[in-house]
């Protein structure tokens, strides 16, 4: 019975299905996933998103999204509020579809770079060699070229040259983007003009390869290198800034080392280089090149979107720039619209109502941020103005803001205040400035500045052109006492009162260093000449008394002797009288490349009256000697300023008659290049 009962519990123990039901592994399992499935179906409920009220999230506080008020703002005694909108958060709609076609343009160009460069495969080429990426001549240096007038050759800049392509190293933009007829897509192998016909060993002013930082800020070429870049910095602000004042000068130079979507707008940059570049031997084959490249960069600005992107102080500058070097090479259908630009850019700003007491018109950009940036707009608009003028009585074509809509018109006010002294903006140095009316009283042109006083001799031939060019149904001009004449005493005695009230820090020769101040001068001589040659073509005509021919023949040959006084003072240094040089002896003009441009006009306006009076007298040398002496200067100047040769074309057909045929055929000599100028005068008025 023992054994029976033992084997009992043993078969018990070994009989599985006698115990008492314990949970297999399958049923582990079942239980498992039963458990875990409740656990999913909690996760796929969605959790409500806590959302951080607007305090919280300004202060970046942890925030329990308690309503009305959360945690966090009821301990520390807030006002709890909530933003009823949820801000989307990512990019912008649409925003990476437009890096993925950046990025396809980028490949494309890049493609047809490699395939260009690629040499043709064939059968005996060596596998080995194959392999080898495509060789790059551009970083091959040679030290062959140099350039036409005998200075540095390329590997003396410390730069890269330019490669043997075009007017530009990489494919510019197509005529959709830049404008019909201004980029083209293709462009001709060979720039003799531009100097650029270098050879394939040669290297790039510009950089090689596309990098992120062109395709985020859409340009289409490498920027040239930073070596160049800073060099042409200085070369602009040391040479050029002291004509163009428009730009603070360290604010531009520390924006340069800013972020790349923070610094200034590559147009404004290209400007800036091609004015440089044109006032440096060193990088005068290049300045075509950045001219170019700042207008294509302007014209895409007003093709995006609805034209928003043309609308700032940067672009109003870079317009003016561009027209400066339009005006000074020639280009004058070009730089007449240039200069219309910039002026509407700035009435469009509201750039003519910076001091004025309240503003009635849409404001289109922000405020100014401090008294610098308003100084720097101040000189944008009058910078604009001033081309206007200028540009006008060089071609007689119509000013793009009238001079009778002054202050005191109720059509177009100008409510800008004159611009300050160099040193007080340059060193953000608060100062108060005063209206354009009030530079004819002792006080107001005590404290003119030079960029002032350019200003208000612009102003002047403002008027001389509106007294000129736009007679009046009054006017009357064979009665002395109509309004004609009038208007000729009155701008003759502003004039004569604007030689009295010069300021002392305005004359010369104390302020021979200055091109501003060498302007002003001129320009007041200028405007002399011009008023009483108009005055001499009415008086002529009409048969009026002698002795006011005679008095308007003696003011414009004081005024040219005074010119010519001033063209030695900057060539000699000296301050002497007039007296008779050598034959067609050139002026040296030391500071030739920090002149004014337009000054080109003053030197042409007072070669006339000598050709006037040599004309009339045949026999007086001296005069003779003092008209070859300003043709010798505008040869000179012309070196840098084209803008004489056209000038010189003129006088070159002014002399015709004069028995001078050897200075005519001279001067027909140096002005081969031009062959129809486009300032014949035949019409004193014009002049």
């Amino acid at each position: 019975m023992a054994n029976m009962q033992t084997s009992e519990d043993g078969s018990f123990f070994n009989d599985l299905a006698r115990h008492p039901s314990l949970p297999t592994s399958g049923s582990q399992n079942t239980s498992a996933a039963n458990a875990t499935g409740v656990q999913d179906h909690v996760a796929d409920v969605p959790k409500p998103k806590r959302v951080a009220c607007a305090i919280c999230r300004k202060r970046k506080l942890k925030c329990d999204g308690g309503r009305p008020k959360c945690g966090t703002c009821a301990r520390l005694g807030h006002n709890c509020a909530y933003d009823e909108v949820r801000r989307k958060s990512g990019p912008k709609r649409g925003y990476v579809k437009e890096l993925e076609a950046r990025l396809a343009q980028v490949e494309t160009q890049l493609k047809t770079k490699t395939k260009e460069k690629r040499p043709s495969m064939t059968d005996e080429t060596d596998p080995n060699e194959q392999c080898q990426p495509p060789p790059n001549p551009v970083r091959e240096s040679s030290s062959e070229y140099a350039f036409p007038d005998g200075g540095a050759t390329i590997d003396d800049m410390g730069v890269t040259a330019a490669p043997p392509l075009t007017y530009f190293d990489v494919p510019m933009a197509s005529a959709n983007s830049a404008g019909q007829g201004m980029m083209p897509d293709t462009l001709p192998e060979t720039a003799p003009d531009l100097n650029l016909n270098l050879n394939l060993n040669q290297t790039s002013l510009f950089d090689d390869g596309m990098t992120w930082e062109m395709v985020g800020l859409g340009l289409e070429e490498p920027l040239p290198t930073q070596e160049a870049i800073d060099e042409l910095n200085d070369i602009f602000f040391d040479s050029v800034h002291s004509t163009i004042a428009v730009l603070h000068p360290y604010r531009h130079r520390a924006s340069m080392n800013l972020a790349p979507h923070m610094r200034p707008p590559v147009a404004l940059r290209y400007a800036t280089w091609a004015l440089a570049a044109n006032s440096s031997p060193k990088y005068q084959g290049h300045k075509e090149i950045f001219y170019r490249r700042a207008r294509k960069y302007l014209e895409n600005d007003e093709m995006k979107g609805l034209g928003e992107s043309m609308v700032s102080v940067a672009n109003c500058q870079s317009w003016i720039m561009v027209s400066m070097f339009e005006f000074q090479h020639m280009y004058f259908p070009r730089a007449w619209a240039s200069v219309g630009r910039a002026v509407r850019l700035a009435v469009m700003m509201g750039l003519n109502r910076l001091d004025g007491a309240g503003l009635d018109v849409k404001q289109v950009i922000a405020p100014p941020r401090d008294w610098t940036e308003r100084e720097e707009r101040r000189r944008t608009f009058w910078m604009a103005y001033c081309t206007d003028r200028y540009a006008s009585m060089g071609t007689g074509w119509p000013v793009a803001v009238d001079e009778r809509d002054s202050r005191y018109s109720s059509e177009f006010q100008i409510l800008t205040n004159l611009p300050t002294h160099e040193e007080n903006f340059e060193n953000s140095i608060e100062q108060a400035t005063m209206p354009l009316s009030n530079c004819m009283t002792a006080e107001g042109a005590s404290n003119l500045s030079p960029f002032a006083g350019v200003v208000f001799n612009a102003h002047i031939f403002g008027r001389n052109l509106a007294h000129l060019h736009r007679p009046g149904p009054d006017d009357e001009d064979d009665n002395l006492q109509g309004e004609f004449w009038k208007r000729h005493r009155h701008i003759d005695n502003t004039l004569s009162k604007t030689l009295l009230l010069l300021p002392t820090h305005l004359r010369l020769p104390k302020g021979i260093r200055d091109p501003n101040i060498i302007f002003i001068n001129m320009s007041i001589h200028t405007s002399t000449i011009c008023l009483h040659q108009a005055a001499l073509f009415k008086l002529e005509q009409k048969k009026l008394p002698q002795a006011l021919i005679d008095q308007s023949r003696t003011r414009c040959y004081l005024a040219a002797t005074e010119i010519v006084k001033i063209v030695k003072m900057i060539s000699y240094g000296s301050c002497g009288g007039v007296c008779t040089v050598p034959s067609m002896q050139r002026p040296r003009i030391d500071h030739v490349f920090q002149m004014n441009p337009f000054i080109a006009f003053c030197l042409y306006v007072c070669a006339r009256v000598f050709i006037q009076v040599v004309k009339k007298s045949p026999g007086q040398k001296d005069v003779r000697a003092l008209l070859e002496f300003i043709i010798g200067a505008m040869q000179q100047f012309k070196r840098i300023n084209p803008l004489s040769e056209s000038f010189l074309v003129q006088l070159s057909l002014d002399l015709q008659g004069t028995g001078m045929d050897c200075l005519q055929q001279k001067t027909a000599e140096a002005t081969s290049t031009v062959s129809n100028p486009l300032f014949v005068v035949s019409d004193p008025r014009s002049a």
